[in-house]
């Protein structure tokens, strides 16, 4: 099994990526979301105002990620309970995840774990201008997870950006191929195509 790490700042547009990944490779590809593995509520981080940080590597229960991911590897399915996030608009339910050619682990911070870089085969860098990913946010956050305008910019401001550029921007110059989500997002995703079928 290949492994190929999907990643990018909030609202760069990984799962537009995703779902052409997913319409090209159908049952060949397993996606693995690393918003599966959020940590309780109570074990995150706050910040010096009270309020969570979900921006943080550390959010994110990794070990259980790589123990899952090896599990995979060895040709076994995993089932696991997906994350609902802070608010009560989205229920939780339990996935059933088996091995297939490609596993696609998406994710913010899905290369910010060493024992990542030594699992993945490639690297996919979904970009995008923060002006357009913060848009995106607001819009999404509001309709799909209740959260206000003003409560998305704080996170924005405080804790999202921040980490865009401690721990997923770097990447950006590592990464095998960039997806430029800004404009034309169709020809990254045939680039990227393109390599895991050479791989």
């Amino acid at each position: 099994m290949k492994i190929l790490a999907l990643i990018g700042g909030s609202g760069s547009g990984k799962s537009t990526v995703l779902d052409g990944l997913r319409n090209h490779f159908g049952e060949r590809a397993a996606v693995l979301s690393l918003d599966n593995y959020y940590r309780p509520k109570s074990e995150l981080p706050v910040d010096e105002n009270g309020e969570t940080n979900f921006d943080m590597p550390v959010v994110i229960d990794d070990e259980t990620m790589v123990s899952d991911i090896d599990v995979l590897r060895a040709g076994k399915s995993i089932h696991l309970s997906t994350y609902t996030y802070n608010r009560d608009v989205m229920k939780s339910e339990t996935i059933t995840i088996d091995p297939a050619e490609w596993l696609i682990v998406e994710g913010l911070f899905a290369m910010a774990y060493p024992a990542m870089e030594e699992r993945v085969d490639l690297v996919g860098y979904i970009d995008a201008s923060p002006e357009t990913r913060l848009a995106r946010r607001i819009a999404r956050d509001g309709s799909e997870r209740g959260y206000t305008e003003d409560e998305v910019r704080y996170q924005w401001k405080n804790h999202v950006r921040p980490a865009d550029i401690q721990f997923i921007e770097p990447w950006k110059t590592k990464a095998d191929v960039v997806v430029d989500n800004e404009k034309d997002w169709k020809s990254g995703l045939n680039e990227l195509i393109d390599k895991m079928e050479k791989a």
